[in-house]
This record gives C-alpha cells, sequence and structure tokens, in this order.
C-alpha cells in the first residue's frame, strides 16, 4: 500500500488529481488534510485542520503515526489584499501558500524515496507572458517582511508567495536527498476555487478568463498533477515541472542565501510558542 498525505483535495485540479490517482493505483491510500468537505472514497481518511493555524497544521500530523510515500501540498490562496491574517499572526497567503506546507513536511515521516510535490505557479516570473499582465511580479524582501500582513495588493502577496515555494523546494531538495522534491506549475488554470474569496476575480476567472488563449483548465491540470506526483522521475530532485514539461523557474527564483534564510525563518515561525504561565 502506498500512502501519500495531500493538502487541496477538495475543489478543482487537486481533486481532479486525487481522484485519478486513486483510480489508477488500487494500492493507493491517501490520507487528505482539509477544512471541509473532501473525497468520499473507502481508500481517502481526511483529517480536518484549518492550515492558517500551526497548532492545527502540528495536531493533524500527529495522527499520521506512519511513515509515508509522499505527500502532495496543493492547497492554496489568493486574495483581495495582503491584510488578512493566520491565527498565528502571519499574513494570510504566504501563512497558507508556504508556511503550512513547510510545517507539515517537517512534522510527517517519509519512507527512503518519498516524493514530495508542491504545487507552485508561473506568477513567480512576474511576466505578461506567463499571467497575461493579470497578477503583479513578487516583491521579495526578507521572510520577516513577506510574512508580515501589510496595505499590499493581494496578488502581490501571491506571486511572492509562489516564489517562497520555488525557495523551499529547492532548499527541501538539499536538506532531503533521501526524496524527491518538485514544484509543479498549472499555469493558468482559471475555473477553480483559487481566487474564490475575491468575489469579482471569482466572477473574471469562472467567465472571462476561461476563454483566452492557452490557459489551462482543471481537469487538464489535475491530470498533469498526478503525473507529477506518481509518474517516472521526472528530473532531479529541485526541479520545476511546467505542466508536463522540466524547465527552469525564473532567474530570481535561483538564491541559495534567500533559500537558506527562508528555511531559517519557517523554522522560527512554525516552532510551538511556549505558553504564558
Amino acid at each position: 500500500m502506498t500512502t501519500l498525505v495531500m493538502t487541496g483535495a477538495s475543489r478543482g485540479l487537486g481533486r481532479q488529481a486525487a481522484e485519478l490517482m486513486l483510480r489508477d493505483d488500487p494500492e493507493l491510500r491517501l490520507i487528505v488534510i482539509a477544512r471541509g468537505e473532501t473525497i468520499d472514497h473507502p481508500r481517502v481518511t481526511t483529517i480536518r485542520a484549518d492550515l492558517a493555524s500551526l497548532a492545527e497544521v502540528r495536531a493533524a500530523a500527529a495522527r499520521i503515526t506512519e511513515p509515508v510515500d509522499g505527500y502532495v501540498g496543493n492547497a492554496g490562496l489568493q486574495l483581495p489584499d495582503s491584510r488578512g491574517t493566520t491565527v498565528d499572526g502571519y499574513e494570510l497567503t504566504f501563512g497558507v501558500n508556504v508556511l503550512a506546507h513547510f510545517a507539515l513536511i517537517r512534522a510527517l515521516t517519509f519512507k527512503p524515496g518519498a516524493r514530495i510535490v508542491i504545487t507552485g505557479s508561473d506568477a513567480h516570473f512576474g511576466t505578461f507572458q506567463h499571467t497575461f499582465g493579470l497578477v503583479p511580479a513578487p516583491r521579495w524582501t526578507t521572510p520577516a517582511v513577506v510574512a508580515r500582513p501589510a496595505d499590499v495588493k493581494g496578488r502581490v502577496a501571491y506571486s511572492t508567495s509562489k516564489l517562497g515555494v520555488v525557495y523551499l523546494v529547492h532548499e527541501l531538495a538539499r536538506r532531503m536527498p533521501d526524496a524527491e522534491v518538485y514544484t509543479f506549475n498549472p499555469a493558468f488554470t482559471p475555473g477553480t476555487g483559487l481566487v474564490r474569496a475575491d468575489r469579482l476575480g471569482n466572477w473574471l476567472f469562472r467567465h472571462v478568463f476561461t476563454r483566452f488563449p492557452g490557459v489551462n483548465t482543471a481537469e487538464r491540470a489535475g491530470t498533469q498533477l498526478a503525473a507529477a506526483v506518481t509518474g517516472p522521475r521526472p528530473a532531479p530532485s529541485g526541479a520545476y515541472i511546467d505542466r508536463e514539461k522540466v524547465m527552469s523557474s525564473s532567474p530570481e527564483s535561483y538564491s541559495e542565501e534567500r533559500e537558506r534564510e527562508l528555511w531559517s525563518a519557517l523554522e522560527s515561525m512554525a516552532a510551538p510558542r511556549p505558553v504564558a504561565g
């Protein structure tokens, strides 16, 4: 039996990927961490947790006592602004898109050869070619600043968080030599619940942007994510998978200094805080 832990399996491309993997591998068991409904399937175990709460993330991971074969970090969000916070006080986009994945991965025990795939975005390139001008370029400064709520457009926080995902994957690949770690980019994929917190953006994604040439679909992106998770080894650990092809991520995304700095900051953020007595 193969056991994978997965977030972001409730809807959109994540649900499509989960259902495909379960269909194609009768020996697959999924442990889904989610706040709400997930997949009703005899080989799916759901653990309820809010990824915006480190205490709930740690509690969810503590319930997974056996070594697992992999992790699919598909959960993510994009908000109208970056003033919202997690339970622990971090900017909400960063907290869910980067910190929660780090906290889960660090708390789980992986079998040798495990595969870890975190969903990124080509928004981290910050170019019209990759975002049709809809998402501004990332503004990476320091992890402390990026993780702090601010009066910044939500799409800037989103692209910045996805740059952080690539940094995290690169550092995980260095620190987990017995695992295969990848960033998966579904590219521009309207018709999902990514921008559900932005009413206008959600309507545009569902009814306008789906008509753009060259956009992906949730169904196709789910198939691509499933292949990245369960298919043949696509590339050396740390690689960036753009839909079905391995390619380089943005020039800005290659910085060992930033990657080490992010890792150190995430360790501090994810550490349990002492209880005041």
